[in-house]
């Protein structure tokens, strides 16, 4: 149930800041280059640049992450403190967003974000399980790889959904994030406690 709940709030929390970032970067494209139709090709060649920078640099870190990083910080911290850094990191971002917001900082932020939860997030996320039963890694883990991660797309939708109509800004929604990567927190740290209960017991992930 932990890993369900941190599941949902994840990509809560991940997909708001996808809408966010897609969001601020039309309201640059408009600031730059109006909105009028005969500049319509600037303005998409400005979203498709920003765009462009930011696959690239994703996929570039989160490979330099996944080969150079993720079993140093395992063995250095252990999987249950490793969930810690992926939300640590989203909260000093949206913390910086409350103030200036920028398509620089948050294109560093869903650098930072993607590039984490695509190599340290994931395979935190897949050790996790190594520990639980037979019955929770064929059928449990079935529910939260599918309903689960479908949940949180479905809130996120709704939690936009209502932002547009009470005309949030983004520094609005990027409150709303920080109350929700504090309950990511506040996730993380109780299955914390339940792995360093079960370490004994689970050579497994003193291994990683």
């Amino acid at each position: 149930m932990l890993i369900a709940l941190l599941t949902v709030l994840l990509n809560v929390v991940n997909t708001s800041g996808e809408y966010l970032f897609g969001r601020y970067v039309v309201e640059q494209s408009h600031t730059l280059f109006g909105t009028g139709a005969d500049l319509a090709a600037d303005r998409e060649r400005f979203v498709g640049e920003t765009y462009s920078r930011l696959f690239g640099t994703v996929n570039l870190v989160g490979f330099l992450l996944q080969m150079f990083v993720v079993s140093r910080v395992f063995k250095l911290l252990g999987v249950g403190k490793s969930l810690f850094i992926h939300p640590l990191v989203a909260l000093t971002g949206y913390l910086m967003m409350l103030q200036a917001p920028s398509v620089r900082l948050m294109g560093l932020l869903k650098v930072a974000d993607n590039s984490i939860d695509y190599s340290l997030g994931n395979t935190t996320k897949q050790a996790l399980w190594l520990p639980t039963s037979r019955e929770a890694k064929y059928k449990a883990k079935q529910a939260v790889d599918s309903f689960f991660v479908r949940a949180g797309d479905l809130i996120q939708a709704g939690v936009v959904f209502v932002g547009e109509r009470l005309l949030l800004t983004v520094p609005a929604f990027a409150a709303i994030n920080l109350v929700l990567v504090g309950g990511w927190l506040g996730v993380v740290a109780m299955i914390n406690r339940t792995t360093t209960q079960k370490a004994p017991s689970a050579p497994a992930i003193e291994a990683l």
